[in-house]
């Protein structure tokens, strides 16, 4: 489902040029027309919900109201889920009221939902009432609405509908009449390139619309914007000087660099000493990239839509699990000298350490700039990427046989043996007609840098899932919008980075305050519990309570074939040498992941190893390896303690036992915490208050929140809030149910 809000990144726009090269083949990445980038382009209630960013395949479907139990995983699907319900039953809705913050141990809770026309006319200052026409309100104080809470139960966070009703006190809308609705009047981010592009080629504002409508099929009229919106689209893009804004942004980092000497960038000039090239990077990411800088993922994927210039980011995954930002940078083209000069940059950024891994687009340039720039390093296409392609591509050529052949695509993908894939890659061509398909030819001549029997050996740390994709996405969302400018975008993105840190610093002391399931009483599993963070912890498990259920046979002196014990063929052949503390595994998943395999665990077992080798147990998994937490100050004793209390709550609540025993000691607690000292005379309370301060400019925190100067640019969006709750582990289960009891009483 694709996340969506009032907030966006619309100032980004994914690139959509096919590798194919053919000019006419255009990528239409899954909710394109719904994308994650939607402004409003008429002046509205601020509070009203983007509709038409709301309109997933999934949620749409749905014919009937909301009703009372109703459940959704995320507070952003029953917005979609009731959005899609209003504009077919002919009005547009709104968040009205919210309740928790992000300091509460559950973020924010519940939601109230209502219809546009909700409540009464806000009274204007005078200042607007001189410069605006005097229109009338169109809020009557409907009372149609729909109220959600928040329930985590085992781990699991689900919406619930606790309150709906339908009843409105207006007419509602015909079909044709609700499109005009300010909701619903938008421009996304597709339509907006494609936009500059037809400006750019001459197009008329009225060509431009016939243009869009041809497109998409549509008669006049139809689209989700006026001749008017288009209008003002173009004259907000002239507005914006390129030029000046890129020498505006070198001063932004050398203004940056001045307060702190531990920032990092780089740039250069064109001939005309405009700038051309630009790449940056801050202390907290440096550091990271130290420890965690083995695998790295480049995603060029994003173009600043306003200025036409690529931008690429460096992100990469530490030991909890964490997304982490390494560096980004702000090009010129895409051609390969100019990811050429990228590269280099972010190795001179970072010491001139090269990654082992790096992961890409299916993209030709970039490929070249590699092999050309770090011979050493092994590059491989993006799962995502290339899933995310297959749609445009073949849905329309296979038709109703391409949901098979995405099937057999992910079955033949995931295959172990090099041999298996090319005989069974060549039959599934076959089986659909694909053998003059240009795209299959690309994906077949290039299937060492995305298949995934050619990329086992390399370390990729989980980088080539899904999830780890939209994470990134949400790292963007909320902080760069279609207004954010050049010399902005360098403090805009520490906010992000900041945000991001403190849900990687809470998902690290979730998980450490965790007990540890032992499963097998294996010695070993024991050794790795106490090495490796509860993250790579879980991982190794998942393998070691495998491993119980291969036969092992000895083929050779210290060679062995592992096999299910439910097969009767195949295997995998492991050869283990005691003496040199050597294993290696035929499937190479310890090289591909750091975590040792099944089958190297099933021959360590009948080897009598009770603790595993230290080299088996690699630095980026260990708990020593970790970032967070960055200082002592009372920022973290706060987050701590909430994090702490979470667990307290969850564990307590189940029993009464549990919660008298709780209760009785905590109090013991708090009268004791009481009678301590209220200031801490043997330590220091400096912590660094973001990315830029990590290593210079500590000062001591006196106030709450952030300093004044960010203010406007820091109040956290909504899929911040939801990247923090991905990244903590799911533990929480519902504060006790007699909090909001009255309120439900009440609304029932």
């Amino acid at each position: 489902m694709t996340k969506t809000s009032s907030r966006n990144n619309g100032c980004l726009t994914q690139r959509r040029q096919c590798p194919c090269g053919d000019e006419q083949c255009y990528i239409r990445i899954e909710g394109d027309e719904e994308d994650t980038s939607v402004e409003p382009m008429v002046p509205a209630d601020p509070n009203l919900i983007n509709a038409a960013a709301h309109t997933s395949s999934e949620v749409a479907s749905a014919d009937t109201p909301p009703y009372v139990g109703q459940s959704f995983r995320t507070d952003d699907e029953a917005q979609e889920f009731y959005t899609n319900f209003a504009r077919r039953n002919g009005f547009a809705i709104r968040r009205e009221r919210s309740k928790g913050n992000p300091a509460h141990p559950l973020g924010v809770y519940k939601r109230e939902l209502v219809c546009h026309r909700a409540g009464v006319s806000l009274p204007r200052k005078t200042a607007e009432l001189k410069r605006q026409r005097n229109k009338k309100s169109s809020r009557c104080k409907c009372e149609a609405q729909m109220i959600i809470k928040k329930n985590v139960s085992k781990g699991v966070t689900r919406w619930v509908v606790v309150h709906f009703s339908n009843v409105h006190n207006h007419e509602l809308l015909d079909s044709d009449e609700v499109r005009h609705l300010p909701a619903y009047r938008n421009i996304s981010s597709v339509d907006r390139e494609r936009i500059l592009f037809f400006a750019k080629a001459g197009f008329t504002v009225n060509l431009i619309m016939r243009a869009l409508e041809m497109e998409k099929g549509l008669k006049p009229g139809q689209l989700t914007f006026t001749e008017r919106d288009l209008r003002n689209f173009l004259q907000a893009s002239k507005n914006i000087n390129r030029e000046n804004e890129g020498a505006e942004l070198v001063k932004a980092c050398k203004a940056i660099k001045e307060k702190s000497p531990d920032f990092r960038y780089e740039f250069t000039l064109d001939m005309n000493d405009k700038l051309e090239h630009i790449a940056w990077s801050y202390p907290d990411s440096i550091r990271a990239y130290k420890v965690f800088g083995d695998v790295v993922v480049f995603d060029t994927t994003y173009r600043l839509y306003a200025y036409d210039r690529p931008f690429g980011v460096w992100f990469g995954v530490d030991n909890y699990g964490n997304t982490i930002f390494f560096g980004c940078v702000l090009l010129q083209d895409e051609k390969p000298a100019s990811f050429a000069w990228a590269l280099q940059a972010f190795v001179h950024l970072m010491d001139e350490k090269v990654p082992q891994t790096m992961v890409t687009d299916l993209d030709m340039g970039l490929r070249e700039a590699i092999m050309n720039v770090l011979p050493d390093t092994k590059q491989a296409f993006s799962t995502w990427h290339i899933m995310s392609k297959l749609p445009s591509w073949f849905s329309t050529l296979l038709g109703s046989q391409y949901e098979r052949f995405v099937s057999e695509f992910h079955g033949v993908y995931n295959l172990e043996s090099e041999n298996d894939f090319v005989h069974q890659w060549g039959q599934m061509i076959n089986e659909f007609g694909l053998g003059s398909d240009r795209h299959i030819a690309i994906l077949s001549y290039h299937r060492e840098y995305w298949a995934l029997p050619f990329l086992r050996g390399w370390l990729f740390g989980g980088l080539l899932t899904t999830g780890f994709s939209l994470s990134i996405k949400a790292f963007f969302k909320g902080f760069l919008v279609s207004q954010t400018r050049l010399k902005d975008f360098v403090e805009q993105v520490m906010v992000a980075i900041d945000l991001q840190n403190q849900a990687g610093e809470e998902a690290t002391m979730r998980q450490n305050y965790q007990n540890v399931q032992i499963k097998t009483c294996m010695p070993v599993e024991e050794h790795a519990s106490s090495v490796l963070t509860p993250y790579a912890f879980e991982m190794f498990q998942r393998e070691l309570v495998s491993s119980t259920q291969f036969a092992v046979y000895e083929t050779q002196r210290d060679t062995y074939l592992v096999r299910h014990h439910l097969k009767t063929d195949g295997g995998h052949l492991v050869s283990c040498i005691p003496a040199n503390e050597e294993i290696h595994c035929s499937c190479k998943e310890f090289e591909f992941s750091g975590i040792m395999c099944r089958h190297s665990l099933r021959v360590l077992s009948l080897k009598n190893c009770f603790m595993l080798p230290e080299k088996y147990l690699l630095i980026r998994w260990r708990r020593e390896s970790s970032l967070f937490p960055k200082s002592s100050g009372y920022k973290y004793r706060s987050q701590a303690l909430r994090s702490l209390a979470s667990i307290i709550i969850q564990e307590s609540s189940l029993t009464k036992d549990r919660f008298d025993y709780a209760q009785w000691h905590m109090s013991k607690l708090l009268t004791h915490v009481r009678d301590m000292p209220t200031v801490d005379e043997g330590a220091s309370d400096l912590e660094p208050v973001s990315s830029l301060d990590a290593t210079v400019d500590v000062t001591p925190v006196r106030s709450r929140g952030r300093p004044k100067k960010l203010k406007a640019a820091i109040d956290i969006p909504k899929e911040m809030q939801a990247l923090q709750e991905s990244q903590a582990l799911p533990e929480m289960q519902v504060l006790s149910e007699t909090q909001d009891l009255s309120e439900t009483q009440a609304l029932s």
